[in-house]
C-alpha cells in the first residue's frame, strides 16, 4: 500500500496540552466514512462477535485518546467499531506537569524502529516534528491517567452511548482506581469498584479496568505486575457490579507467557477479557539529552515501534489461555499496540487476537479503518474469528 502524508496536527495539536486538545479538538471536519467502508468491504471482512456486537471490521480504539464526545464521534465517523473512553477516575486529575506553571506538550514523536526486548527501558530521542507517513508513526506521551470528575464524565458516558446507537458502534468505558498515601490494596480495589459502578449506573455494559500505565507513579500504574493485588481488584469490582451481564476487561502491560499464565490462572474467573498491551516504557530525551516530557524521564512509547512486542504478548496470552483450558468464549484476548496500518492489524489477528485496538493511529492515521477495508477486499479476505 502506498504511504501517504497527512496533516499530522489535524486531529491533535502536539504542541498543546492534553487538556487543550480535550477542549478544542479535533481540528478538522471529519467525514462519515462508514458507508464507504461498508461498500468497499462488500462480502469480504473478518466476522467478529464482540460481546454481542457483530462486525466485519474488528478494529477499535483503545483507552488513551478518546477523551471527549467530539473525539468519540470523530472516531465513529472514521469507521472504528469499538471505542474506549480515556480512563476515568473517582476524582479530577490533570495530565502531567513539570510544575504548577507548566503549560507545554504531553506528546512527542520518536523513531519507529522496532523495540527489541533488550531495549525496553533504554533511551529514545524525541522530537516535536514528524514528516513521515502516518502509517509509520510512533510517539511517547506523559499524559498519565488524567480524568474529569465523575459529575462531568458520567453524563458524557451516557451521551456517548446515544452516539454509539446513532452510528451502530460499541463502547467500552475504561476506569482506574486512585491510590492515596497510606491506602492498602483493598482501599485501591474499592476505588476501582466505585468508578466501575459509576460507569455501570449510567448504562455502561463493558468496563475495562486499567491496570497498566507506565506514566503513572502511584500503585495503579503498574499494578498488573502484582498478580495477588490484581486478583483482589478484579474480584472486588466483580462483586460490586449490579448487573451480572456487565462485561469486565483487564488492561495489561507487556510480559512473557509464564507471567501471563500465572496472571490468568487467578484473575480469569472474574473477568471476560484481556486487553494487551499498553505502552512500552522507555527513557525519552530531547536531542540535547534532557528530559523530553513532564512527569519523569520514563514514559510510555506506542505506535509502530511496539508492534512486535504487542503481537508477542497476544500470542503469549492465547497460548496461556489454551494451556489453562480456558475457552475463547470465556475470555477474549484483545490485541492492542503498534496498529498503524492494515499489515499490523493483520499481524494481531494472526497472533490470535479476537479484536484489535489502536491508539496512536486514531490520532495520526484516522483513515486506518478504510485502509483495512481496502486491504481485506484487495486480498479477498473472508474469515471468522
Amino acid at each position: 500500500m502506498k504511504k501517504q502524508k497527512t496533516n499530522i496536527n489535524a486531529r491533535y495539536k502536539i504542541k498543546q496540552t492534553f487538556e487543550y486538545n480535550r477542549k478544542h479538538g479535533p481540528y478538522e471536519k471529519v467525514q462519515n466514512k462508514n458507508g464507504k467502508i461498508k461498500k468497499v468491504l462488500g462480502d469480504y471482512g473478518i466476522d467478529a462477535d464482540f460481546f454481542g456486537f457483530k462486525t466485519k471490521l474488528p478494529i477499535g480504539v483503545a483507552a488513551g485518546t478518546l477523551h471527549s464526545l467530539a473525539y468519540m464521534e470523530a472516531s465513529m465517523r472514521d469507521g472504528f467499531e469499538v471505542l474506549t473512553w480515556k480512563t476515568f477516575r473517582s476524582e479530577h486529575r490533570l495530565a502531567h506537569r513539570n510544575d504548577g506553571n507548566y503549560l507545554g506538550h504531553n506528546i512527542v514523536f520518536v523513531p519507529n524502529d522496532t523495540i527489541a526486548k533488550k531495549e525496553i527501558g533504554t533511551d529514545r530521542t524525541a522530537t516535536l516534528s514528524y514528516n513521515g507517513a502516518p502509517e509509520e508513526v510512533s510517539i511517547t506521551n506523559s499524559v498519565g491517567m488524567p480524568s474529569p470528575a465523575p459529575v462531568e464524565w458520567m453524563p458524557e458516558v451516557l451521551a456517548g452511548q446515544k452516539l454509539a446507537e446513532k452510528y451502530n458502534k460499541s463502547i467500552i468505558t475504561s476506569v482506574v482506581g486512585t491510590a492515596h498515601y497510606g491506602d492498602t490494596v483493598k482501599d485501591l480495589a474499592r476505588d476501582y469498584a466505585f468508578v466501575a459502578r459509576a460507569a455501570e449506573s449510567v448504562g455502561e455494559k463493558i468496563i475495562e479496568l486499567n491496570l497498566s500505565c507506565p506514566n503513572v507513579k502511584g500503585k495503579e500504574g503498574v499494578i498488573y505486575k502484582d498478580i495477588k493485588s490484581s486478583k483482589i481488584i478484579a474480584q472486588t469490582v466483580r462483586e460490586h457490579l449490579r448487573n451480572e451481564d456487565t462485561k469486565l476487561l483487564l488492561k495489561l502491560g507487556y510480559a512473557d507467557k509464564v507471567f501471563y499464565k500465572r496472571f490468568l490462572n487467578v484473575t480469569a474467573p472474574f473477568v471476560d477479557g484481556i486487553v494487551a498491551i499498553n505502552t512500552i516504557s522507555m527513557n525519552v530525551r530531547s536531542k540535547d539529552g534532557t528530559q523530553a516530557l513532564p512527569g519523569g524521564l520514563s514514559s510510555g512509547t506506542c505506535g509502530a515501534a511496539i508492534l512486535e512486542r504487542a503481537t508477542e504478548a497476544v500470542s503469549s496470552l492465547v497460548q496461556a489461555r489454551k494451556e489453562l483450558g480456558i475457552k475463547k468464549s470465556e475470555l477474549k484476548i484483545i490485541g492492542c499496540g503498534g496498529v498503524t496500518d492494515p499489515e499490523s492489524f493483520i499481524a494481531h489477528i494472526k497472533a490470535g487476537a479476537e479484536f484489535v485496538m489502536c491508539a496512536t493511529a486514531s490520532l495520526f492515521n484516522p483513515d486506518l479503518p478504510l485502509q483495512i477495508a481496502k486491504y481485506l477486499k484487495e486480498n479477498k479476505i473472508k474469515r471468522r474469528i
